[in-house]
């Protein structure tokens, strides 16, 4: 009878054993499928679910670009298609090298930085510092916008017209 108990006893320890084994098995994930021969095995194809395509906006093509001031050519401002997801604005920078300010003195994104948007006919710069990013808005309404020509002004000061050639 004891032969017996012990005989019973390991076969239930087996089937215990054999059961915990395919319970693990079976609630494994799959393994990644590996390239075969460089094939490249597209595991999110579009038509599936989950899909996801980040569309980064672009910068009004009229604006983007290097410009120089016509009536002070040593002021120069670039307006970058560069998207800041965080303000969701577009970069920027300005500097007047008759103020002995030249481009490679702009630490990035700070100092002479700012970032940018276009609403409308409404141009609006959020400069930043090298300290820390406080933003200080200029408003501008555009008067005239090309691909070589940019023209705008402050809207408290009016007679105030700043023209921009592209270079």
């Amino acid at each position: 009878m004891k032969k017996r108990l012990i005989v019973i006893g390991v076969c239930l320890a087996v089937v215990l054993a054999a059961c915990a084994v395919w319970l693990y098995v079976r609630h494994q994930p799959e393994p990644e499928p590996e390239p075969q021969g460089g094939e490249v095995v597209n595991t999110h194809p579009t038509d599936g679910p989950g899909y996801y395509v980040d569309i980064i906006p672009c910068g009004d093509s009229l604006i983007v670009g290097k410009w120089q001031n016509t009536a002070n050519p040593k002021w120069f401002k670039v307006y970058y298609d560069d998207y800041d997801e965080d303000t969701q604005m577009f970069w920027g920078k300005e500097w007047d090298e008759s103020e002995d300010v030249l481009e490679e003195d702009l630490n990035y994104h700070g100092n002479g930085w700012f970032r940018w948007d276009k609403i409308g006919n409404e141009l609006h710069e959020y400069s930043t510092m090298d300290n820390r990013d406080v933003p200080i808005h200029k408003g501008y309404i555009i008067r005239y916008s090309s691909l070589d020509s940019l023209v705008y002004f402050e809207p408290a000061r009016k007679k105030v017209i700043h023209r921009f050639a592209r270079i």
